[in-house]
């Protein structure tokens, strides 16, 4: 008589196979790109149930993971091959016939920075990478959001001048533990974020305070921009995700899940405040020091 099977394929619990059995039948067979679930485990033993549970948790969880996998990588890809097909197309154009000193500067200009942004990108997804080998950041020390928010002002400067945007600092001092550089580059990919989407000649803002009732270290960004809707602001923090309206502005959508990274590392939480057409406000919530 053939073997009692389940729907799987493999055999069931019931045909005499030892638990061991069982699952190395599943495991042998197993394909990560199309798990299929457990064979039943029959018995009333707890120990038996609380197995097959985290089993197949486990299975579940592995199969997300290879999919997310699957989708960074096309994603990646994605976003790699428009600026190397931007920096082609410039050199192919360039070299189609003889051309002034002035245009090879001014092409060779261009190359350089759209390599210089891919770069950039290049090193952000490193960055998000690095961050998640650990859940929490080594070497933190005591830092001032003060002191942060006044740096990542210095370093967007340039920009703000050449935009003509204005940057309305209300910035005190709030301590919380962290690694400085991490915090800095959440400050500034927000100020930067900011001034991308609001107008020439917009304000930006940026707060730094200590939250009295909830003893939390706050640092706030907001700008005059188009705001967000609700849907929109779901999505913001995923990777590579861009608003339709925001296509055409340069930046990767990187900027905003690294902020969200850093703020998460840090046990911190953070708000958003907007409506279409209202500006945004960021507001990034620190355990005190």
């Amino acid at each position: 008589m053939d073997e009692e099977r389940t729907g799987n394929g493999l055999p069931s619990p019931g045909a005499g196979l030892n638990l061991a059995g069982i699952l190395a039948e599943y495991f042998e067979k197993f394909d990560i790109t199309h798990p299929g679930p457990l064979p039943p485990l029959e018995g009333e033993d707890p120990d038996l149930r609380r197995l097959e549970a985290a089993l197949s948790a486990s299975v579940e969880q592995l199969g997300h993971t290879f999919g997310d996998l699957r989708r960074y990588a096309s994603n990646v890809g994605h976003e790699l091959l428009n600026p190397l097909s931007v920096i082609k197309g410039k050199a192919e154009v360039t070299l189609l016939r003889p051309r002034s000193k002035e245009f090879y500067e001014k092409k060779l200009a261009e190359i350089i920075e759209h390599t210089n942004a891919m770069r950039n990108m290049i090193e952000a997804l490193l960055e998000l990478s690095r961050l998640d080998l650990g859940d929490r950041p080594s070497n933190v020390v005591l830092l001032d959001l003060e002191e942060i928010a006044q740096e990542a002002c210095q370093r967007l400067a340039l920009i703000f001048n050449r935009r003509g945007q204005q940057v309305e600092k209300k910035i005190h001092s709030a301590k919380a533990m962290g690694r400085s550089a991490l915090i800095l580059a959440l400050a500034t990919n927000l100020l930067d974020n900011a001034s991308k989407y609001s107008p020439p000649g917009g304000q930006i803002g940026i707060r730094t305070y200590r939250d009295e009732c909830t003893h939390e270290s706050v640092l706030e960004v907001w700008d005059t921009g188009p705001g967000m809707s609700e849907e929109e602001i779901r999505r913001c923090f995923d990777l590579f995700w861009r608003a339709d309206g925001s296509r055409h502005m340069p930046g990767y959508g990187i900027g905003l899940p690294l902020v969200y990274r850093i703020a998460q590392i840090h046990g911190g939480k953070i708000e958003m405040r907007s409506g279409t057409g209202e500006g945004l406000l960021f507001r990034v919530r620190f355990p005190e020091a």
